[in-house]
């Protein structure tokens, strides 16, 4: 495998394993078990700006929504297009606290 300096050894995640994560997170109730899974699953994988978006989706309510786009922005592999997952929230409120956390 190939790896852009200053990466570590992570690859991004693939379609099966993004499409697997969000029918867990669909048969998940609860807001902290969701963001559990968000969280192991940000310690192992890359992201583009497309596949958060489509998790931000799966997302029941604000906060879950919320911490899955600041938590998987450090692992962003196109942090340059992350105003398109900003853009994905309805509310200015959430838009805004997204980006205080990250000081952006």
């Amino acid at each position: 495998f190939f790896f852009e300096r200053g990466m570590s050894e992570q690859r991004q995640i693939n379609d099966k394993e993004l499409d697997d994560l969000k029918e867990q997170l669909d048969r998940m109730r609860g807001d902290k078990d969701r963001l559990r899974l968000i969280n192991t699953a940000a310690d192992s994988f890359m992201w583009s700006c497309a596949q958060v978006k489509s998790l931000v989706g799966v997302q029941h309510y604000g906060d879950a929504q919320r911490m899955t786009a600041i938590n998987l922005h450090p692992k962003l592999i196109d942090p340059e297009n992350f105003e398109e997952v900003i853009a994905c929230y309805k509310f200015e409120e959430d838009r805004t606290d997204i980006r205080d956390a990250l000081g952006l």
